[in-house]
């Protein structure tokens, strides 16, 4: 196995760096195996690490064993080609159909663009939902519990239906029992290196998408009695079409499978992706989505933007002209089709993955997951809670026009809830409000850090109807260390109010699949968590 001798680690997102004694490169299972019985014997920690796109410390640390399923090059030069390595056995996809169900087993090293072309190839099946960016491994996508878009949807984690890793003796354990997997489907690494994932997928369908840019309040028209932005001209829209965009947004999330929103800075419109699904007929003949000549624009347009946000005359331009300068060229890239009857018509597993060449710039990011309560009476969901975490978000932008940190867009995306232990949607019964900031790496990490607080301030502020403060979680990729939540430290908030009773949970049900395959939770921390998990997960 190839490896390097204290080799300096960095994420993507340059939030995270350390210098673990070894970074391997796996490209076996009886690699890992042998890697893990070894660190045994050294008595060191072992993490592994795909394209480094999580911006929380959930890595190796200092002396730290880091593990690779990728070749090396792949994850960390930008940009990177992604290569597929046919003589790694951490890298394939191989499907089943089971009991009317068709099961995908994903080796953890696989990217997301390895699966859409395996999708797009064969043309039987798709996830039901996925992350946008192709650059992430299914191992580092179900093990911080992402998830896609749309309000029937809940998480990757929730469509695992086994998960195969190396414990902490070297032995490779399965686990495939519902109430086992509420808590490995989704455990950041601690039971072990994940080998692969079989995922319940839904037989191949099309997406009929409409992409659209709409004025603001008209995309998401403001609650009622909102104090919008002044930069924001409410005069030029009337009672009837506020009235008509309140319908329009609430059929939206109901009827439409897909949604979500982009606002970019100083822009007047949003950008509303939205699409559904439907049947392939017998003789139906679709184009990827985008085209190889659209993929490759979109490839060298992250490209290009990496080159000139890192720029020292770009760097040097005030904080406000760089918002507006990548506001308006981020809205210009996005595509429209006013007519439905020119709708975009491709595979589901093509308009997961619309947007390309992401990977290729940088960025810093922090998301939250707000339940969406129950409006009052409890039948309906309360719209006005979506509404407003979407207000306060352009509020606090133009509240800081001073520097405006936040320099790329403000996204937000709805799912269902979760059946996962640790996953920020459990409980939401009537769906969760996700939603995003993201910035370049030009603010000072103090602005940034600022914003970051002050928006989360907002979103911490809602209640339901009956004034109960509602349960905020982060995305555990994003950014949400060294934050305050209510007037706690955020993991402080996370052990005693967001998650006090699913952690307990969590930690009991991890020490049972331990104990019942031969090792302890005591064994495996020692050989698989890290400073953060310890922390958070533990208390220690």
């Amino acid at each position: 196995m190839v490896y390097l001798k204290d080799e300096v680690f960095e994420n993507w997102g340059r939030t995270v760096k350390n210098t673990p004694s070894y970074t391997f490169v796996a490209k076996t299972r009886l690699g890992v195996q042998n890697l893990v019985k070894w660190a045994s014997t050294v008595n060191k920690r072992v993490r592994g690490a795909g394209f480094r796109h999580t911006w929380g410390d959930l890595y190796s640390a200092d002396g730290d064993i880091v593990v690779i399923l990728l070749p090396l090059s792949t994850t960390i030069d930008l940009p990177s080609l992604l290569k597929v390595d046919k003589s790694s056995d951490l890298q394939g996809v191989q499907v089943i159909r089971k009991d009317e169900q068709y099961l995908a087993k994903i080796a953890a090293g696989t990217t997301n663009d390895q699966f859409r072309e395996w999708c797009l190839d064969n043309k039987t099946v798709a996830l039901p939902l996925s992350v946008i960016m192709i650059e992430i491994t299914f191992g580092g996508s179900n093990a911080v519990v992402c998830h896609g878009a749309g309000i029937t949807t809940s998480t990757i984690s929730d469509l695992v239906a086994e998960v195969e890793y190396v414990d902490p003796r070297g032995n490779i354990q399965t686990v495939n029992d519902s109430a086992e997997l509420r808590a490995a489907a989704g455990c950041f690494g601690l039971l072990g290196i994940v080998l692969s994932v079989t995922l319940r997928v839904d037989k191949m369908q099309k997406a009929i998408m409409q992409p659209k840019k709409l004025p603001a309040p008209l995309a998401i028209p403001p609650p009622p009695n909102y104090l919008v932005p002044k930069e924001i001209d409410m005069s030029k829209y009337t009672a009837k079409q506020l009235q008509d965009a309140q319908k329009a947004f609430q059929e939206t999330i109901e009827q439409q499978y897909y949604v979500e929103w982009f606002w970019f800075p100083f822009q007047e419109d949003v950008w509303v992706n939205v699409w559904k699904r439907a049947e392939i007929t017998t003789f139906e003949k679709l184009d990827p989505y985008p085209s190889n000549f659209q993929a490759g624009l979109q490839w060298l347009e992250g490209f290009f933007a990496e080159i000139i946000v890192n720029w020292s005359l770009f760097k040097a331009l005030p904080g406000r002209l760089q918002a507006y300068l990548f506001g308006t060229i981020g809205m210009l890239q996005m595509p429209q089709v006013a007519d439905e009857k020119h709708a975009i018509q491709t595979y589901v597993s093509e308009a997961l993955q619309f947007r390309r060449g992401i990977q290729n710039m940088r960025c810093l990011d922090s998301e939250w997951e707000i339940p969406i309560p129950a409006a009052k009476g409890g039948a309906t969901r309360d719209y006005t809670v979506i509404q407003r975490a979407w207000w306060d978000g352009i509020t606090a932008f133009y509240k800081n026009l001073d520097v405006c940190p936040m320099r790329v867009t403000l996204e937000m995306r709805l799912t269902g809830s979760s059946n996962i232990l640790m996953a920020p949607q459990q409980h939401n019964d009537f769906g969760t409000c996700s939603i995003e900031v993201l910035t370049t790496l030009n603010p000072t990490r103090s602005e940034w850090k600022d914003f970051k607080q002050q928006v989360l301030d907002m979103w911490a502020s809602y209640t339901d109807t009956n004034g109960k403060p509602l349960n905020i979680r982060p995305h555990w990729a994003k950014e949400w260390q060294g934050l305050q939540v209510r007037g706690k430290d955020v993991i402080q908030y996370l052990r005693e109010d967001a998650y006090q009773e699913e952690i307990k949970e969590f930690v009991d049900m991890l020490s049972s699949i331990t104990s019942n395959r031969g090792s302890s939770l005591s064994e495996t921390r020692a050989r698989f968590s890290n400073p953060l998990l310890e922390q958070l997960i533990f208390g220690a």
